[in-house]
This record gives structure tokens, sequence and C-alpha cells, in this order.
């Protein structure tokens, strides 16, 4: 199977999983205005806490976006403790803080969406770039640019990519956003496939049309919190 067919494949399934929330949600609805579910239960069920766990489970249902599902759970989850248990005034407090901390641990402990070979370290053909409360640039002249990371944390980045090429056509590009921006200038004639979940921001896709053949594919996956990204070529 090859990468288009891999491509659709998912997207497939991945409209398949949100068909299956809709349903879900809509039938949680209709059981309420029958009054089949009970008040205390539906507003637990009903909330904005439960839809970010439930799309968090539905990102480790596609088995691509682990990293990302696992932040919505935990944040969902957090918050909507103090409507099942009776939590003092002064723990709810401490969520906020508590949340900063499971973000961190997630970031340190699970492993990336992509799997980069064994033992690359950052070159000229791999971009590991890592902004924290400021802002950082890159322009990657390589012939055989192979992907990479970036993240940024209260910052801003910026990765050219109009003068690389890509090593066998296909790369994967990996971002982590929070409280920040990413911005990735493609050349015009590269096929770029987005695959980023934003939670309390958004990631766009400003390119003009695709100029030629578009034999080069960039595939940008990964996570943004609260924070915005954005994609174009001039």
């Amino acid at each position: 199977m090859n990468s288009e067919e891999k491509h659709h494949e998912f997207k497939s399934k991945k409209r398949s999983i949100v068909g299956i929330i809709f349903i879900v949600v809509g039938a949680v609805l209709i059981a309420k205005k029958m009054d089949i579910i009970p008040a205390s239960i539906s507003h637990i069920i009903i909330s904005w806490q439960m839809l970010l766990i439930g799309i968090g489970t539905a990102n480790i249902l596609t088995k691509q976006n682990y990293r990302s599902g696992l932040i919505l759970i935990t944040i969902g989850t957090f918050f909507i403790l103090p409507r099942v248990f009776d939590i003092p005034f002064e723990v709810r407090n401490m969520f906020w803080p508590a949340i900063f901390v499971v973000i961190g641990i997630l970031m340190i402990t699970v492993k990336n969406r992509h799997r980069f070979p064994k033992g690359i370290s950052a070159s000229e053909n791999f971009i590991d770039l890592f902004t924290f409360m400021g802002g950082g640039k890159r322009k990657i002249t390589s012939d055989n640019f192979v992907g990479g990371k970036v993240t940024s944390i209260f910052g801003g980045s910026e990765l050219d990519l109009t003068s690389a090429k890509i090593e066998g056509n296909e790369c994967v590009v990996d971002v982590f956003t929070m409280f920040g921006g990413t911005e990735i200038i493609v050349p015009t004639d590269w096929d770029v496939r987005v695959d980023v979940t934003s939670i309390f921001g958004g990631f766009d896709d400003k390119r003009g049309p695709v100029v030629g053949d578009a034999k080069n594919v960039l595939i940008i996956k990964g996570v943004n919190i609260f924070g915005g990204g954005e994609v174009k070529s001039y």
C-alpha cells in the first residue's frame, strides 16, 4: 500500500469514528429529552469536559494521535472530577498547575507520533528546532531533507523549506505548539498534508495552488495547544 492509499485509508477511518461520535451524542441527547437519563448523570455526560474525553479517545482509536489523545483525556478528566466528587476548593485551585505538569510529563514520556530512524540527530538534513519563551528561525537548504521536529512553547518558530529537497520524495515534520506559534514555508510545487490536532487553537493551510507535479510530499503531524500554526508558500 503506497502513501496515498494509506492517507485515504486513515481519512476514511477517521471519518467513520467521527460519525460514530455524532451518533452517540445524538442518542444521548434524545435519551435526555425523553428523561431516560437522570439529570444528575446527564449534566456530566453532556459537558465540554466529556467532549474532550470523547475526542481524545477517538484520536487514540485512530492509532495516529496517542499524544494529543492522552492530553485531551487528561484535561477533560481533571475538569470533570469536581462534577463527580465533592472536591475541596483548595484542591480545585491546583487543577491548572497540575495540567501543566501532566502536559510536561506527556511531552517527555510519550513517543513521537512519527518514529524517526534511530540514531538520527539534528543536522542540515534533519531539523530539531526547540523554542521556549522566544523565537527561532531555521532555513533548510539540504538536498536530502528527511524531516524533523519543531517545538514551540511560549514562543514562535519559523521553518523555511523553500530551498530544500526531500529525500525519497516524502518526509514528516512533527510539531508541538503550546502558547506559541509555528510557521512552515514550503515550495509551491510540494504536496503538503496537515494532520495537526488543535486544542483551543488552529493550524491553517494558507498556500496557494500547487504548481507542477507535486512529487515531493511533506506530512505535518503534531499537537497545537492554545496556539497557532500555518503552512504557506510564496
